[in-house]
């Protein structure tokens, strides 16, 4: 049950950013494969993601001492 809890908001970003790089990759109408620059986009996202919460949480974690 516990790695559920963190695989699933994981597994939701990774989608999200796969559908918004697949989607906009798609709409500018250039060739090649664009299920790479997806998942490209939703790894990226991800580690956006992961760095902005781990910032947070350190910087809460010194203003406590």
């Amino acid at each position: 049950m516990g790695v559920l809890v963190l695989a699933v908001p994981v597994l939701l970003v990774v989608v999200l950013g796969y559908a918004i790089g697949y989607t906009a990759w798609e709409a500018t109408g250039l060739g090649g494969d664009p299920e790479l620059v997806g998942w490209l986009t939703g790894l990226a996202l991800l580690a956006i993601v992961t760095w902005l919460l781990l910032r947070t949480w350190r910087r809460r974690r010194r203003r406590r001492g």
